[in-house]
């Protein structure tokens, strides 16, 4: 089976909410939309790290430094339109202010016209729904 490695942020502020971001996910069965920590792929010759900071700067506009390793690792299995695969996700903890200003400007086209939202949650506000992943982050908030 396919694996797809991806490096994952749980962004926290100084309330202790998380940062989340909403896409439709066009290319897995179902076309789920999902609450979900900013992040993605990593590229070849990539560490996870490295990955992730590309991925905040081109999802957020944020430019971040990654105090120490990852906090916890998910391999979570996907139903994709293409055939299923594996995704090995890498999470490490972000911490910056409620008010940094974030930017979807060098987002790709796709992930621009997939994106449904950016949203601060609590710790209570996201025991609330359902449509959110990985449920792991509560640990964390």
């Amino acid at each position: 089976m396919r694996i797809r490695k991806c490096a994952r942020a749980v962004i926290i502020n100084e309330r202790n909410e998380i940062l989340l971001q909403q896409f439709e996910f066009r290319d897995v069965v179902g076309n789920k939309v999902l609450w979900v920590t900013p992040g993605g792929g990593i590229e070849e010759n990539e560490t996870p790290a490295e990955a992730l900071k590309r991925e905040l700067y081109e999802e957020l506009g944020i430019v971040v430094d990654l105090l120490g390793g990852p906090i916890f690792q998910l391999d979570v299995w996907i139903e994709g339109k293409q055939g299923s695969f594996i995704s090995r996700e890498i999470y490490y903890h972000v911490t910056i202010q409620s008010d940094t200003v974030l930017s979807i400007e060098h987002m790709t086209k796709n992930e621009k016209d997939t994106l449904k939202g950016l949203k601060w949650w609590s710790k209570d506000e996201l025991q609330k729904i359902d449509n959110f992943a990985p449920r792991e982050i509560l640990n964390y908030i």
